[in-house]
């Protein structure tokens, strides 16, 4: 059954030479705890070393999607390879092991509504700001664009 949920723009992060915009989903305020973040920040960097079977090349920017969901915790790292392509890894998390993180992509799940509000976000400041702006793409003007609101 829908029910809304807060879609917020939690903050930017510098991991090694990665930059990831960080966005969360909730539809419960108290479902978000402390102790989720510091275990997302402790394996993203494991996450973002993830090869895919296409191999293209990346600028190292993407965004993290962490849904506080009916089911658990949803972590979906997504970064632009290839120019205009995103790859994306889904990640789940029971509300009671928040620091365990299954890799459950790969096997037909892609996002759901909410999540796909922010991916849609996305791709139109990447397109905007990036790929409309070659040979000059403006990365500083898409890493700081983004959003919140309740849908």
């Amino acid at each position: 059954m829908y029910q809304p949920r807060q879609i917020n723009f939690k903050e930017i992060l510098i991991i090694d030479d990665w930059t990831i915009k960080v966005y969360t989903i909730t539809k419960d305020n108290n479902l978000i705890k402390p102790e989720t973040f510091d275990a997302i920040n402790t394996e993203l960097p494991n996450w973002l070393n993830l090869k895919n079977s296409f191999n293209s090349t990346t600028d190292k920017i993407g965004f993290l999607i962490i849904h506080f969901g009916t089911e658990g915790i949803f972590s979906i790292i997504n970064w632009w390879v290839g120019q205009n392509m995103l790859n994306s890894n889904v990640f789940f998390s029971e509300y009671s092991n928040s620091d365990i993180f299954n890799r459950i992509s790969g096997d037909g799940l892609v996002a759901c509504i909410w999540e796909l509000e922010i991916i849609n976000f996305e791709k139109f400041s990447w397109t905007e700001n990036v790929l409309k702006k070659f040979p000059n793409p403006d990365f500083k003007k898409y890493i700081n664009d983004n959003f919140s609101r309740l849908l």
